[in-house]
């Protein structure tokens, strides 16, 4: 069973935590460049960055409509040149760990991006996916859905963290295993770049130390790519 589990939750965080910010029909408009593709994928997680037992695993680059009746900005004004994503979990396939990095054409498209974006709601959001992934998958239930905002440090002129809190309940042969578990997120942003975090394990979750870690080394690389 507890493989089971967490199959379901790596599945949820394979989908990418920017694309919750739009729906297919508004995704920013996309002109990606060498240079800014470069400077994105300088910017995400690296192997190095984990200890020893972690292993990097394949990026999803499905464009499902993750939006929610409440949350649907439109990005479809802005426009992105770079971006990038990369994958870890640790042995056993949880805990699991995902970036990303957008770069935007301007500092005034991603300072709307985050504005439209960056919010509660985003979190509500993700709760909210959980439990529909749950609802389409044999004998999976998603209960107890809890979210809010997470105290952070400001690493970066825009930083933000939420956490989204699930039991996930899988039943087979009549029996039944409970696993509550605790999702992060945090987004920093400066100049022309945003980049984020997810981080999904069993609570009490990823240790906040290990959470401002991965934090700053997005807003440092952002700073270092010349944000």
């Amino acid at each position: 069973m507890g493989r089971r589990l967490a199959v379901l939750l790596i599945a949820c965080l394979a989908v990418p935590v920017a694309a919750l910010a739009v729906d297919a029909t508004h995704d920013p408009k996309r002109k990606i460049n060498a240079a800014d593709e470069r400077k994105a994928a300088s910017i995400v997680l690296k192997r190095a960055d984990f200890a020893a037992g972690w292993k990097r695993t394949p990026s999803s680059g499905d464009d499902d409509e993750l939006g929610c009746p409440y949350y649907r900005p439109d990005g479809s004004d802005l426009t992105l040149t770079g971006d990038a994503m990369s994958d870890f979990e640790a042995a056993g396939g949880i805990p699991a760990v995902q970036s990303y990095a957008d770069v935007y054409v301007s500092a005034k498209d991603a300072a709307a991006g985050w504005s439209r974006t960056v919010k509660v709601a985003m979190a509500r959001c993700f709760g909210d996916f959980f439990r529909r992934e749950a609802a389409g998958t044999p004998n999976v239930k998603v209960s107890a859905v809890t979210y809010g905002k997470l105290a952070f440090p400001k690493l970066a002129p825009r930083t933000a963290a939420f956490r989204i809190g699930i039991t996930v309940t899988y039943t087979e042969n009549g029996r039944s295993a409970s696993v509550p578990v605790a999702l992060h997120l945090v987004v920093v942003g400066r100049g022309r770049a945003e980049a984020g975090v997810a981080t999904i394990a069993p609570k009490p979750g990823i240790a906040a130390a290990e959470l401002r870690v991965f934090g700053k080394l997005l807003a440092d690389r952002m700073k270092a790519a010349g944000f």
